[in-house]
């Protein structure tokens, strides 16, 4: 069976279990190696890579360097190879649908999230206008303070000059 070059690989993404981690250099990860793992190094900063021999042909990131790798296909293996039971497709399909479940729950939890979060910004946008302009009219009194003052002053220096010129007298 042929399948179209796009819909083959949105297939492949969808089935890969990308290991992609340093278990092979460094020993270390979860995940062991299989013989039906592609294993291969990062053309760009050599780190060891390995895959589910279903990634073969994709694109994936570098788990180090996070570049764009593309996986190689094993000399002797068909695209074909990597067709999947009909038993596999539908687990796959229950995963999937369980995993969007979830997903959709998140969302609209986040959608709570974000409502809630818009309403509080609205009230302290709206205390926030509230203290600018409390802060307008106590800046409004302050002046006024300041001009009385500098009438007191200026008054008082008048009534100085006066009480001079009466002792010269």
């Amino acid at each position: 069976m042929k399948n179209n070059p796009t819909d083959q690989t949105a297939r492949q993404r969808a089935e890969v279990d990308v290991k992609a981690q340093s278990a092979v250099a460094t020993g270390e990860g979860d995940d062991e190696i299989k013989a039906t793992d592609i294993v291969f190094d990062c053309p760009n900063c050599h780190h060891s890579l390995a895959i589910d021999n279903r990634g073969a042909g994709l694109q994936i990131e570098c788990v180090e360097c996070g570049a764009a790798v593309l996986v190689p296909i094993p000399e002797g293996m068909k695209i074909d190879d990597l067709d999947l039971t009909s038993g596999e497709l539908l687990t796959q399909l229950s995963q999937t649908r369980r995993m969007m479940l979830k997903s959709e729950q998140h969302i609209a939890e986040l959608e709570e999230t974000l409502v809630s979060v818009k309403s509080r910004r609205t009230e302290l946008e709206k205390s926030r206008m509230n203290t600018l302009h409390r802060c307008a009219e106590m800046v409004n009194m302050c002046q006024t303070i300041v001009k009385f003052q500098n009438e007191i002053t200026s008054t008082l220096n008048r009534m100085l000059a006066i009480i001079a010129e009466e002792q010269q007298r």
